[in-house]
Protein backbone atom coordinates (compact mmCIF):
# COMPACT_ATOMS: atom_id res chain seq x y z
CA UNK A 1 0.00 0.00 0.00
CA UNK A 2 1.11 3.59 -0.78
CA UNK A 3 -0.03 6.99 0.54
CA UNK A 4 -0.40 10.47 -0.67
CA UNK A 5 -2.90 12.84 -1.19
CA UNK A 6 -5.64 13.60 -3.40
CA UNK A 7 -4.71 16.23 -5.57
CA UNK A 8 -7.51 17.23 -7.98
CA UNK A 9 -10.96 16.13 -7.58
CA UNK A 10 -13.96 16.21 -9.88
CA UNK A 11 -17.12 14.86 -8.41
CA UNK A 12 -19.44 15.97 -11.21
CA UNK A 13 -17.56 12.94 -13.48
CA UNK A 14 -16.51 10.58 -10.92
CA UNK A 15 -12.83 10.62 -10.93
CA UNK A 16 -9.53 12.33 -9.71
CA UNK A 17 -5.94 12.28 -8.97
CA UNK A 18 -4.04 11.29 -5.87
CA UNK A 19 -0.21 12.59 -5.37
CA UNK A 20 1.87 10.20 -3.94
CA UNK A 21 4.21 10.78 -1.22
CA UNK A 22 7.10 9.14 -2.76
CA UNK A 23 8.34 10.51 -5.79
CA UNK A 24 6.60 9.61 -9.02
CA UNK A 25 3.73 10.17 -11.53
CA UNK A 26 0.34 10.97 -10.08
CA UNK A 27 -2.00 8.45 -9.75
CA UNK A 28 -5.36 7.98 -11.99
CA UNK A 29 -8.82 6.60 -9.40
CA UNK A 30 -12.07 6.42 -10.20
CA UNK A 31 -15.16 6.72 -8.16
CA UNK A 32 -15.83 3.08 -8.58
CA UNK A 33 -12.22 2.14 -6.86
CA UNK A 34 -13.59 4.40 -3.46
CA UNK A 35 -17.05 3.51 -3.29
CA UNK A 36 -19.78 5.77 -3.75
CA UNK A 37 -20.56 7.21 -0.19
CA UNK A 38 -16.87 8.10 0.29
CA UNK A 39 -15.98 9.37 -3.10
CA UNK A 40 -18.81 12.49 -2.14
CA UNK A 41 -16.45 13.01 1.33
CA UNK A 42 -13.27 13.35 -0.51
CA UNK A 43 -11.96 16.64 -0.44
CA UNK A 44 -8.31 17.99 -2.08
CA UNK A 45 -5.18 17.34 0.29
CA UNK A 46 -6.88 14.62 2.04
CA UNK A 47 -4.74 11.94 3.08
CA UNK A 48 -5.27 8.54 1.34
CA UNK A 49 -3.74 4.73 1.43
CA UNK A 50 -3.57 2.93 -2.23
CA UNK A 51 -2.82 0.00 -4.27
CA UNK A 52 -1.60 0.66 -8.00
CA UNK A 53 -3.37 -1.72 -10.60
CA UNK A 54 -1.34 -4.01 -12.01
CA UNK A 55 -1.44 -4.36 -15.75
CA UNK A 56 -2.10 -7.53 -17.69
CA UNK A 57 0.36 -8.09 -21.07
CA UNK A 58 -2.55 -6.78 -23.63
CA UNK A 59 -3.55 -3.87 -21.55
CA UNK A 60 0.60 -2.93 -21.20
CA UNK A 61 0.92 -3.66 -25.23
CA UNK A 62 -1.92 -1.23 -25.70
CA UNK A 63 -0.75 2.02 -23.51
CA UNK A 64 2.70 1.58 -25.14
CA UNK A 65 1.37 2.25 -28.79
CA UNK A 66 -0.89 4.60 -27.29
CA UNK A 67 -0.33 8.18 -28.41
CA UNK A 68 -1.25 9.53 -25.25
CA UNK A 69 0.38 8.60 -21.92
CA UNK A 70 -1.86 7.98 -19.61
CA UNK A 71 -1.28 7.82 -15.28
CA UNK A 72 -1.11 4.75 -14.00
CA UNK A 73 -4.54 3.52 -11.90
CA UNK A 74 -5.10 2.92 -8.73
CA UNK A 75 -7.06 -0.19 -7.84
CA UNK A 76 -8.24 0.42 -3.77
CA UNK A 77 -8.03 3.69 -2.29
CA UNK A 78 -8.84 4.19 1.58
CA UNK A 79 -9.73 7.48 3.15
CA UNK A 80 -7.09 8.09 5.63
CA UNK A 81 -8.00 10.93 8.85
CA UNK A 82 -4.20 11.60 9.41
CA UNK A 83 -1.38 10.25 8.17
CA UNK A 84 0.65 7.66 9.70
CA UNK A 85 3.91 8.03 10.98
CA UNK A 86 3.92 11.71 10.44
CA UNK A 87 4.66 11.81 6.92
CA UNK A 88 5.04 14.82 5.85
CA UNK A 89 4.30 16.52 1.91
CA UNK A 90 7.52 17.75 0.14
CA UNK A 91 8.99 21.29 0.96
CA UNK A 92 8.47 23.49 -1.67
CA UNK A 93 12.29 24.62 -3.23
CA UNK A 94 11.62 28.40 -1.67
CA UNK A 95 11.89 26.95 1.47
CA UNK A 96 14.16 24.58 1.90
CA UNK A 97 16.83 25.90 3.30
CA UNK A 98 20.13 26.68 1.88
CA UNK A 99 22.66 25.11 4.39
CA UNK A 100 22.13 23.58 7.80
CA UNK A 101 20.35 26.09 10.77
CA UNK A 102 22.83 25.54 13.34
CA UNK A 103 25.90 26.39 11.21
CA UNK A 104 27.82 29.40 12.26
CA UNK A 105 28.20 31.69 9.50
CA UNK A 106 31.49 33.06 9.99
CA UNK A 107 34.93 33.63 9.07
CA UNK A 108 37.74 30.12 8.85
CA UNK A 109 39.76 31.24 11.53
CA UNK A 110 43.10 30.93 8.99
CA UNK A 111 41.46 34.40 7.21
CA UNK A 112 40.63 35.71 10.66
CA UNK A 113 43.11 38.00 12.34
CA UNK A 114 44.15 36.43 15.74
CA UNK A 115 45.64 39.15 18.48
CA UNK A 116 48.68 37.38 19.85
CA UNK A 117 49.19 40.03 22.29
CA UNK A 118 47.69 40.40 25.16
CA UNK A 119 45.28 42.99 26.13
CA UNK A 120 46.39 45.76 29.18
Amino acid sequence: MLYGYIKNLSLERGFGFIEPCSEGQDVYFHATTVGSETFDRLQPGQPVKFEIQKLTEAEREARRNATTKQAPRAAKVELLDRMPGGILPRTPQELAPKHHPKAKQRKATWKRKIDVKPKE
